[in-house]
């Protein structure tokens, strides 16, 4: 039973003589340069027609574009075994 109370003690060992202040990190302020007026740089115009809408995600836009390349892989395979044991039960040496 006592040994049940000591296993939280263990755990918060870690944090011992950590303060919150050695934990904070300051973010300074952004610098925009002398003029301190919002930026001038208008941007460019959205163009519309090169807005794709999907409901793929690009895990699936990856398996859609590399599925063809498994396919072919595995089936190159597959006919060099089937070659390789053809060859073998023929008797004949494979080509160096």
């Amino acid at each position: 039973m006592l040994f049940a109370l000591w296993i939280p003690n263990a755990a918060m060992a870690d944090d011992e003589g950590v303060t919150d202040d050695q934990n904070e990190q300051v973010i300074p302020p952004a610098v925009t340069g002398t003029d301190q007026s919002v930026d001038k740089v208008t941007p460019e115009p959205i163009d519309i027609s090169k807005i794709k809408v999907t409901t793929m995600t690009p895990a699936d836009e990856f398996t859609q574009a590399i599925t063809p390349l498994v396919i072919a892989l595995g089936a190159g395979s597959i006919a060099l075994v089937i070659y390789t044991l053809l060859s073998q039960s023929k008797g004949t040496k494979l080509p160096d």
